[in-house]
């Protein structure tokens, strides 16, 4: 099973899982519950499939038992059997999963992915300054972005504005490191990074 890393963090437990598997290959080593095969039938797109049951399988191998997930109307993920937070993301290479018992968010992004266009939609006039300084401005637009998802994740609130609401600290960009970010002035969170491959993934705990 390719599952290429578990690893104890600051923030809590976080796994990595490559994407790599057929849905068939996918669907013979899982175990449905009823619940779980009504949502299921309902995914038409077999990339979503194979992103459905590799969480499961990576949560299963996180907390020890099989988990249970349901979705708030806000579109967050909650366990239902077992008192820890969850988070998770998913990239066209991997899918990340994050269980903790304080409040968490996590992204990973392809630093190839193209949104310079839409960078002022979700960066302050500081934030784009800081990232202009900087080498690769392509990773350091795609990291900002991918803090800005994870504080989102991690915060109860609906309907954030991430250029006027949410802001990074500077920071000097390594291969991996730690920074921090504010929500609306008042809330503040302690934000990690690290590349993988291609991609770059980011935690952080309120």
């Amino acid at each position: 099973m390719p599952i290429i890393d578990k690893k104890i963090t600051e923030a809590g437990v976080l796994g990595i899982w490559k994407l790599t598997e057929t849905v068939p290959y996918l669907m013979s080593i899982f175990q449905f519950s009823a619940k779980e095969k009504e949502e299921f039938i309902k995914i038409k797109v077999d990339r979503r499939k194979i992103e459905y049951i590799a969480t499961r399988l990576l949560l299963k191998e996180l907390i020890n038992i099989k988990p249970e997930i349901n979705y708030l109307e806000s579109g967050k993920p909650e366990l239902t059997n077992i008192q820890r937070n969850i988070t998770i993301s998913h990239s066209s290479d991997f899918v990340v999963v994050l269980v903790s018992e304080n409040k968490i968010g996590i992204d990973v992004e392809n630093i190839q992915r193209n949104i310079k266009k839409i960078a002022n939609r979700f960066l302050c006039k500081e934030e784009l300054e800081c990232i202009q300084k900087v080498d690769n401005t392509q990773t350091a637009t795609i990291l900002y972005w991918s803090a800005k998802e994870a504080i989102f994740k991690c915060t109860d609130k609906d309907g954030v504005i991430f250029d006027k609401q949410i802001y990074i600290h500077p920071f000097n960009i390594k291969r991996e490191g730690k920074f921090f970010g504010t929500l609306n002035k008042i809330t503040h969170f302690e934000l990690w990074y690290f590349f993988i491959e291609n991609n770059v993934i980011v935690y952080c705990v309120e």
